[in-house]
């Protein structure tokens, strides 16, 4: 049994995706199923079973998941504790609303007080980011997600990101009868749940969901009269000020997008790690406030 087929499994069964896995681990979909049937030899058991929609464990894969999460765990602070953290470089991911409001002014300043400091970023989405901070393939993530919960790893809340309903200018509310489309990077149940906390009907607001991969391609969609979105209040502020966007007058309530800074253990946080941790909360939440901090 090695530490790389043990992450390799761990991570196979938190994403339940083959693909998946081997992206986070930079590894072949060969290489991770070598080392899951490794270790099935090696126990002489089998782990998981395929399906259409990827890898489901087995009930030895569900009790062998919790004894592998515990040597991993025992391994992490083991390594803690026999050497000092050091650090060659720094890998940080972050996903796409924490990229687009935090993220560009923040390691502007980190890398101007740390030029020494090797660093290798990437906007990811949530999914990888947590496979790649499960398989120690990633330092720090900046999470913005209105359905993330911090569960299995090492997660501190930074900040909330207001979102807010925008539209072109031009944008015909008072003559148009039908209602209109909502353009979201989400998919119709997560759309559901979020509007949900702000008291938001979506078959009563809008006529159908048109999904779209990024909140770049979102904006220029509306500016072109494609519909109406919840984007963040920080990135499209200067669209607001110049009159491009323009906030949806039936639709002023503001849904609230918290930001965590997760990492893949509290026992092996190196110094670059923890310097970009202190720089963003004296930057975002110099208070440390735990849930109320909102960032305009």
């Amino acid at each position: 049994m090695q530490v790389k087929q043990l992450i390799s499994f761990i991570t196979a069964a938190r994403t339940k995706n083959m693909a998946q896995t081997a992206l986070a681990l930079n590894y072949s979909h060969s290489t991770i199923y070598g080392h899951i049937e490794a270790l099935e030899r090696e126990f002489h058991t089998k782990l998981y079973l395929r399906t259409p929609h990827g890898i489901e464990l087995t009930e030895q894969g569900r009790e062998f998941l919790g004894y592998a999460t515990r040597f991993m765990q025992l391994y992490d602070e083991t390594m803690a504790a026999m050497s000092a953290v050091s650090q060659a470089h720094l890998r940080v991911g972050a996903s796409e609303a924490s990229d687009l409001c935090l993220m560009h002014n923040l390691l502007q300043e980190f890398i101007a007080l740390y030029p020494a400091i090797e660093l290798e970023y990437s906007k990811l989405t949530v999914d990888v980011a947590l496979s790649r901070l499960s398989a120690s393939t990633c330092d720090l993530a900046f999470l913005s997600e209105c359905n993330y919960r911090p569960e299995h790893f090492y997660a501190a809340y930074l900040c909330t990101l207001p979102l807010v309903f925008v539209a072109s200018s031009t944008y015909p509310f008072s003559q148009q009868a039908a209602l209109p489309k909502l353009v979201s990077s989400n998919t119709l149940p997560v759309v559901r749940e979020t509007l949900q906390t702000v008291g938001v009907d979506f078959d009563r607001q809008f006529s159908s969901l048109l999904v779209v991969g990024d909140l770049n391609t979102i904006r220029h969609l509306l500016l072109y009269n494609r519909g109406i979105a919840f984007l963040p209040l920080a990135y499209i502020r200067r669209d607001l000020e110049e009159g491009t966007l323009v906030r949806v007058p039936h639709l002023m309530q503001e849904i609230y997008l918290p930001t965590y800074i997760v990492t893949p253990s509290p026992n092996r946080i190196g110094p670059h790690t923890q310097a970009l941790i202190d720089l963003a909360f004296q930057r975002y939440n110099p208070r440390r406030l735990p849930r109320d901090n909102i960032v305009q």
